[in-house]
């Protein structure tokens, strides 16, 4: 099952699967922009001051990336990370869950 069917799976739109949805998009498009460059996890690593087992559980997704993470490794591999305004009924279409 691809990330595009388990999502369709889930089903709801909440806050918590559209995060999901989101840092996955982040995650997918670092590694297509490191393959596509050509560099190996270790050479990101040692670009963005990280360790290679950083890049890694981000590539991995074994766990939900830091967010200076993902910046120090979306600027070492030449790209950024912006936020965009959404359609501004988009917010009030989110199902807040209670934890």
């Amino acid at each position: 099952m691809n990330f595009d069917e388990f999502m369709n799976e889930i089903g709801e739109k909440t806050i918590e699967t559209e995060t999901i949805r989101q840092i996955a998009r982040m995650v997918s498009d670092i590694i297509k922009r490191r393959k596509m460059l050509g560099l190996t996890q270790n050479e990101v690593a040692q670009k963005a001051g990280l360790s290679q087992a950083q890049v890694a559980r981000l590539e991995n997704s074994s766990q939900t990336p830091r967010v200076d993470t993902l910046i120090k490794v979306a600027i070492a591999l030449g790209m950024n990370i912006q936020l965009n305004e959404t359609d501004e009924h988009a917010a009030a279409n989110y199902r807040l869950t209670h934890v």
